[in-house]
C-alpha cells in the first residue's frame, strides 16, 4: 500500500529499463522476483526504512520496458543525493533492471494517475523463406514469416484506431468493467530484417497490445480476414471466429509514459530512432499509418 506524502518525505520520480525475461512481470507477488520488489528492496536498504514504489503501468512476466516511470516516497534524511541515486541504486539492482534518471517532483505527481498516456513497442524479425527461427535472432522480437504483407496489415491497423470496445482482445479473468479503450496512434516502422508495430494510448487491458498485434500479424500473413476486425471490437460477443491468441511478451517493450508535465527528458529514452522529432509518437519515417 502506497504511504502518504508527509513533511518528513520527499517525492521522487524514477526512470526505469529493464530486461522482463528476468522478472515474474512488475507488480510484487509472494514468492516471485519482480520489478517492483526488487526495486523497492533497493529503495529499502538505502533509506534504511520500507520504502514503497509505485509504477505508471503492470507489464507483465517476460515483457520488457525502456521508459518504464515510477515514483517513490524518501525520508528527508535520505543521504544519498538525488544526482548520484542512479549510480548508486544500479550497484544494489541487477543487471537485467537499470535507474536510468531520478528526479524529485512535487506530492502530487502520481506514476500512474497522473500519466497521460503510454507508448508500446513490438518488434518483430523477418525471416528468410523456409525458416521458422533464426539461430542468432535478436531475443527481444517474434518472427514474421515470408508470406506476410505489411500493406494488409496496415489496412487492418486502421480498424483499431479510435475508441473501442478491446474486451475480446484482452484475458476475460481480468477485465474490468469498463472494457472500452482507445487508441490515439498505431504505426509500422521498417527497420533492417524487421519491423516495430507502435501502439499509442491512453491505457491498454491486460495483455490488450500482444492480442492486437497477434492479430495485426494473422492478418498480414493472410491468416485472419481484415473483415473479422470490425465484429471482434463490438461490445457483444463475437461470431465463431478462431480464438485471438497474444504475441509472445518477449518482444513488447514499454518504450514511454507520457506527461503532461514531464519530468524526464524524452531523449533519455533512446529506443526511438535516431530521427524522431515528435516525443510523444514513435518515428514517422517509413510508413503513412494514421493517428487519431
Amino acid at each position: 500500500m502506497e504511504r502518504p506524502l508527509t513533511h518528513t518525505s520527499c517525492r521522487i520520480a524514477l526512470l526505469l529499463a529493464y530486461d522482463g525475461r528476468d522478472f515474474f512481470g512488475w507488480q510484487i507477488q509472494p514468492g516471485q522476483r519482480t520489478v517492483q520488489g526488487v526495486l523497492g528492496e533497493g529503495l529499502s536498504a538505502l533509506s534504511g526504512r520500507t520504502v514503497g514504489v509505485v509504477g505508471a503501468g503492470r507489464t507483465d512476466a517476460g515483457v520488457s520496458a525502456w521508459g518504464q516511470v515510477a515514483h517513490a516516497d524518501l525520508p528527508e534524511d535520505f543521504r544519498v543525493p538525488l544526482d548520484r541515486l542512479p549510480r548508486v541504486l544500479n550497484a544494489r539492482l541487477p543487471d537485467s533492471l537499470r535507474v536510468i534518471d531520478c528526479r524529485r517532483v512535487s506530492g502530487s505527481f502520481h506514476a500512474r494517475h497522473s500519466a497521460r498516456g503510454k507508448i508500446y513497442r513490438y518488434a518483430f524479425r523477418i525471416l528468410p523463406p523456409g525458416l521458422s527461427r533464426h539461430p542468432i535472432a535478436d531475443p527481444f522480437s517474434a518472427p514474421l514469416g515470408a508470406s506476410f504483407s505489411l500493406a494488409r496489415a496496415r489496412e487492418a491497423g486502421q480498424l483499431f484506431l479510435g475508441t473501442h470496445d478491446f474486451r475480446h482482445f484482452s484475458v476475460a479473468s481480468s477485465l474490468p468493467e469498463n472494457s472500452i479503450r482507445r487508441i490515439d496512434a498505431l504505426h509500422w516502422e521498417e527497420r533492417p530484417a524487421g519491423l516495430a508495430l507502435w501502439v499509442t494510448g491512453p491505457g491498454f487491458l491486460h495483455r490488450m497490445v500482444r492480442m492486437v498485434g497477434g492479430t495485426l500479424r494473422e492478418a498480414g500473413e493472410g491468416r485472419r480476414p481484415i473483415s473479422e476486425i470490425s465484429s471482434l471490437l463490438e461490445p457483444a460477443s463475437p461470431p465463431p471466429f478462431r480464438s485471438l491468441s497474444p504475441l509472445p511478451p518477449e518482444g513488447l517493450s514499454l518504450a514511454r509514459v507520457l506527461y503532461h508535465d514531464d519530468p524526464f527528458d524524452p531523449r533519455t529514452q533512446n529506443c526511438y530512432s535516431q530521427d524522431n522529432t515528435h516525443p510523444d509518437h514513435p518515428p514517422a519515417k517509413g510508413g503513412n499509418d494514421s493517428h487519431g
